[in-house]
């Protein structure tokens, strides 16, 4: 087989989602006037990425924050791969970018990571950053230990030594 017309191109996991939700709303909606049937494994497919997709940060941005952050993160010198990733994984901590970077330590300054991050969060805002601030609200973030010696509805004594 020989292609005649290869066309490239980086999807972010936005525009996979967009181009997902489309194909099943107008799945969901042949399905409701025809009686056209999908083929199983098409249908799962979509299913499990959906289901993937939704828990990720991609169904709180826009195509609009991504047009800006793009824009933005030209004057970083990143590779299409490395501001795809930051997209798509949308990273909040320095050691992200170094996963996502390659050899970042040698191409930016810890200064620029934190630049880079702020801009990151600034630009792609996502719902369960204020989630972490309401956690970390109360003072340090820790958590106190619970006390499970009483929670149990357990009898030690009666305990068959079945085991």
């Amino acid at each position: 087989m020989e292609i005649i017309n290869r066309q490239e191109a980086l999807l972010t996991n936005y525009e996979v989602y967009k181009v997902l939700k489309e194909e099943d709303d107008r799945h969901k909606a042949i399905k409701t006037t025809t009686k056209t049937k999908y083929p199983e494994n098409v249908t799962t497919l979509k299913f499990e990425a959906l289901q993937y997709l939704n828990g990720t940060a991609c169904t709180t941005q826009s195509a609009d924050q991504i047009a800006l952050l793009k824009s933005q993160l030209l004057e970083y010198d990143l590779t299409k791969a490395e501001i795809l990733q930051i997209i798509n994984l949308r990273p909040k901590a320095p050691v992200e970018l170094h996963l996502i970077i390659e050899e970042c330590g040698e191409r930016f300054a810890i200064e620029d990571l934190e630049e880079l991050l702020e801009l990151i969060l600034a630009t792609l805002p996502h719902n369960d950053d204020s989630d972490a601030a309401d956690a970390n609200a109360d003072g340090d973030g820790e958590t106190e230990p619970r006390d499970n010696a009483n929670s149990s509805n357990m009898d030690v004594d009666n305990l068959s030594g079945d085991l």
